[in-house]
């Protein structure tokens, strides 16, 4: 039959199956979780599914005084690092809070000391450097599984933030910054109600003319490609030059024969 032990701890009765290392020794859960305050359930299902914790939890079956009953019980050398993922910052109940605090700052150390404390001094089980062996190991596994768990955590934080910095340099268009100076060929043709049928053709041959003109006046930096659609875009002032050279005689042709507003010649007066 398992033996058990119990361990007063601040009022409250700690329960464990002693071991001869604390990888082996047992603590029963359910005990201090509701020492703490804290709902035994949702902890119990926190603790079976860590990636870490899991890997020390057992199900153990314990007398009881209604008989034997299975209870999830935790190894000893893990029952700092589940303490540590409780967050007492998250708990409103002030009570409760100073309870998880107060547990975290001396239940593991008290069930230590109550099971392999008394070894050292009674020098039965273990040595001295058997004893520092022990806790040797204990601290490194601990330091090991709680970097595992910092790096994991960090890992959850940073992706979504790579992921949208990746998005954000996909969509990124160069020319965004001057969206209120630069226009691309059909904003202006637009402007200048061109009916739509036709515009975009209409649209590409005035967007190279004007690439031309500026180009061949050194107005090169007054045309950018925009990088959301590919196409030339041009600084409000180099359109306005363009359109004083000739392009707006281009535009407003094109539309009054798009619209049908040809010029006609007007009959000669019969004398």
């Amino acid at each position: 039959m398992t033996k058990l032990t119990t361990i007063d701890f601040h009022g409250a009765k700690l329960v464990a199956i002693a071991g001869d290392r604390p990888e082996t020794t047992l603590v029963a859960m359910k005990p201090i979780v509701e020492g703490m305050g804290l709902n035994w359930e949702g902890q119990r299902k926190k603790i079976m599914s860590h990636p870490l914790v899991s890997k020390g939890a057992t199900v153990t079956v314990i007398p009881s005084e209604g008989g034997p009953q299975e209870t999830t019980c935790l190894s000893l050398d893990l029952l700092n690092f589940w303490l540590a993922t409780i967050h007492p910052d998250r708990i409103k109940d002030e009570a409760v809070r100073t309870r998880v605090i107060e547990y975290q700052t001396e239940c593991a150390r008290v069930l230590f000391n109550h099971f392999f404390g008394k070894a050292i001094a009674s020098g039965d089980h273990l040595t001295a450097q058997q004893t520092g062996g022990i806790v040797k190991s204990v601290v490194t596994k601990m330091r090991a599984d709680l970097l595992l768990e910092i790096r994991a955590e960090m890992q959850a934080e940073i992706a979504p933030l790579m992921a949208s910095m990746q998005e954000a340099m996909r969509s990124f268009d160069p020319t965004g910054a001057f969206v209120h100076d630069y226009k691309p060929m059909l904003a202006i043709l637009q402007d200048h109600k061109v009916p739509s049928k036709g515009r975009r053709a209409l649209s590409a041959q005035c967007s190279t003319l004007c690439s031309r003109y500026l180009q061949s006046r050194g107005l090169g930096g007054m045309i950018r490609i925009s990088r959301e659609t590919g196409r030339r875009v041009f600084k409000h002032e180099g359109v306005k030059e363009w359109l004083a050279a000739g392009g707006s005689n281009i535009i407003i042709a094109a539309r009054d024969a798009a619209l049908g507003q040809n010029t006609l010649p007007f009959p000669k007066l019969i004398k």
